[in-house]
C-alpha cells in the first residue's frame, strides 16, 4: 500500500513512518523539510497538490499540527493554518482526485472536558487548540476518511518535540523539583501501540469518528508517580497540585478520559489498561 503521511518527522511521525516501512507498505514522508521522500508547503495547495499527484498514494495519514496549546492561544491564525487549512488542502486534492484516497485524521482528547469518560459526540472546548482541531475534523468528514482522537506518551525520536513521559523521565533523572497535576486526567497510549494500530487502521479504511485510547484513565500525577516506581526513581522531588498553580495562557481540559468502546467494537480490538502501557515502557527509558 502507498501511503503519505504528513508530520513524518514529528513525535508520532518518527514512529509510524518506519513501522509502516517495516510492515511492507510504501510509506512517504511530506512536509516542508528538506530532505523529506516528498517536499510542500502543507498549507500552499498548488504544492501539496503537486506533491500527491506525484506520489498518487491509497492513503493518507495527517500528523502534520500545531499541538502547542499556549502557542495556539497566542497565534490563533497559525493554529488555523496548521490545524485547518492543512486538511482543508488534502479534502481539496482527494475530491479532485476522486475520492480515491483515504484520509486518516489523528486529532486530540483536548475536545472533551465535562466529567468522564467521554464518548464520542460529547464535545467541551476549552481553548483554541481544540477548537482548530475540531474545526479540522468537520474539514475531514467531507471525504472518505478515518479520524482518532487520542493521547500519547513514550520516548521521542525527534530532536526538540518531547513526550509528557520524557519530560518527567529527564526531571527525575535530574532530581528537578516538579509539580505534576492531580486534577487532570486523561487516558493515553504509548507510542509503539499508537503506531501498530494506526496500521490496522489504515488497512480497514473504516469510515467515522473514534476515540483511541487506553482502556482507563488516570489523573497526571498518578501517572508521573506509577511511572516513576515502574522505573525504580525516586519521587522526592515531585510533588501535587493542581492546574490552577501553573501560569499558563489557555485554559486547560481537565477530564479527557475517553471511552473507547466504538473503537474496539469497529475494530475488533481490546486495547491496553493505562497500567499495562506505563509497564511497556521498562527498558525504553534508563532505570
Amino acid at each position: 500500500m502507498r501511503i503519505v503521511v504528513l508530520g513524518s518527522s514529528g513525535r508520532v511521525g518518527g514512529y509510524l513512518l518506519p513501522h509502516l516501512r517495516s510492515c511492507g507498505h510504501e510509506a512517504l514522508g511530506l512536509s516542508r523539510r528538506e530532505g523529506d521522500d516528498l517536499h510542500a508547503d502543507l498549507t500552499d495547495f498548488p504544492q501539496v497538490s503537486f506533491a500527491l499527484n506525484k506520489a498518487r498514494p491509497d492513503a493518507i495519514v495527517n500528523l502534520a499540527a500545531q499541538t502547542n496549546i499556549d502557542e495556539c492561544e497566542k497565534r490563533p491564525q497559525k493554529a488555523y493554518l496548521a490545524n485547518v487549512k492543512i486538511v482543508e488542502n488534502l479534502v481539496r486534492w482527494i475530491e479532485n482526485n476522486g475520492n480515491s484516497s483515504h484520509l486518516l485524521q489523528l486529532s486530540t482528547d483536548q475536545i472533551y472536558d465535562s466529567p468522564g469518560p467521554h464518548r464520542e459526540d460529547d464535545i467541551t472546548l476549552k481553548n483554541y487548540y481544540g477548537f482548530s482541531k475540531f474545526a479540522g475534523e468537520l474539514v475531514a468528514t467531507k471525504v472518505s476518511g478515518t479520524i482518532l482522537r487520542t493521547n500519547f506518551f513514550g520516548q521521542s525520536r525527534s530532536p526538540g518535540k518531547i513526550s509528557f513521559s520524557d519530560w518527567l523521565v529527564d526531571s527525575l533523572t535530574r532530581e528537578k523539583m516538579i509539580t505534576v497535576f492531580d486534577d487532570v486526567y486523561f487516558s493515553p497510549l504509548s507510542l509503539k501501540t499508537l503506531v501498530e494500530l494506526l496500521e490496522m487502521v489504515i488497512l480497514k479504511r473504516q469510515q467515522g469518528t473514534f476515540n483511541l485510547g487506553s482502556r482507563d484513565g488516570v489523573s497526571k500525577a498518578d501517572f508521573a508517580f506509577k511511572l516513576a516506581e515502574v522505573l525504580g526513581y525516586s519521587t522526592g522531588k515531585m510533588s501535587r497540585g493542581g492546574v490552577g498553580t501553573a501560569k499558563l495562557t489557555a485554559n486547560r481540559a481537565k477530564d479527557m478520559r475517553m471511552d473507547i468502546s466504538s473503537f474496539e467494537k469497529v475494530f475488533k480490538v481490546e486495547l491496553p489498561t493505562l497500567m499495562q502501557e506505563i509497564e511497556s515502557l521498562k527498558g525504553v527509558y534508563p532505570s
